[in-house]
């Protein structure tokens, strides 16, 4: 006995994304010390997380954005809620979970006995946060189409000249749907939809939600790598749209 498909939604949200870029005047640290990094936000206990980072003289505008990131990253209550990442001269904070966007959240950079540095106490919000929203107007689903690459280790000595295989790359293929687009809708436009994800080569995260009596979900980070709309003259506006799935998905989730 099966299920009816009816009912399965494929939900999408986004990270919130906050960054802090490091100026340093003369292009680098001038006198060795501390500087602070304080992550504001309602997700952590207490509201805020303050790391010290010790700088040495010399230490490159690059070079300090990377001990501000790898910082963040080993207090323990920081790392529950986010992760932090650099680039060139940017600290980069992005929520673990996808969530209604938090307008205080903010990373403040403030210089304590280093010298070299100037304070950012606002972090620009960089990609603000969407909860999980169901993808509107879906038709059919198919995928995501899982499988296994499999090697040839055939040797002279197998038993009756049978072939041997052994599993390599294990491969998630591709989600597939169609949807009554709707250009103007928040979940398909070209500002937060899929179309936006598409035009933006946004890696973002979905929930593929089965209609099962366990409430059975698959979650994945996933990009949009087709989007073909069709416009017939007698007929309905829709889209074929395809989801490539980036790492490990959870295939064990359970939706509420």
């Amino acid at each position: 006995m099966g299920i009816a498909a009816f009912s399965t939604k494929l939900m999408s949200g986004q990270r919130q994304v906050e960054t802090s870029t490091v100026v340093c005047p003369t292009g680098a640290i001038t006198t060795a010390g501390d500087i602070h990094a304080t992550m504001t936000s309602a997700l952590l206990v207490g509201g805020t997380e303050e790391v010290d980072v010790a700088v040495l003289l010399g230490d490159t505008t690059a070079i300090v954005a990377q001990k501000i990131a790898a910082a963040l990253n080993l207090n323990a209550d920081f790392l529950a809620d986010f992760v932090a990442t650099y680039n060139g001269v940017t600290v980069i904070t992005t929520t673990i979970l996808p969530a209604a966007n938090e307008a205080g959240q903010n990373l403040a950079l403030a210089v304590d006995t280093a010298v070299g540095m100037t304070a950012a106490p606002t972090s620009a919000n960089t990609i603000a946060g969407i909860a999980y929203t169901e993808i509107a107007r879906a038709g059919n689903f198919s995928g995501p189409g899982l499988s296994v690459d499999m090697i040839d280790v055939t040797a002279h000595d197998s038993v009756g000249a049978f072939e041997e295989v052994i599993p390599t790359i294990l491969r998630t293929g591709e989600l597939r749907m169609e949807i009554n687009y709707e250009p103007d809708h928040a979940t398909h436009d070209a500002t937060t939809g899929i179309l936006y994800r598409y035009l933006q080569s946004m890696l973002g995260p979905y929930q593929l939600r089965w209609p099962d009596a366990g409430h059975t979900e698959y979650s994945f980070d996933a990009y949009v790598t087709s989007f073909d709309p069709s416009e017939p003259h007698a007929g309905k506006v829709s889209a074929p749209v395809a989801f490539k799935i980036s790492g490990v998905p959870t295939l064990t989730d359970v939706w509420v």
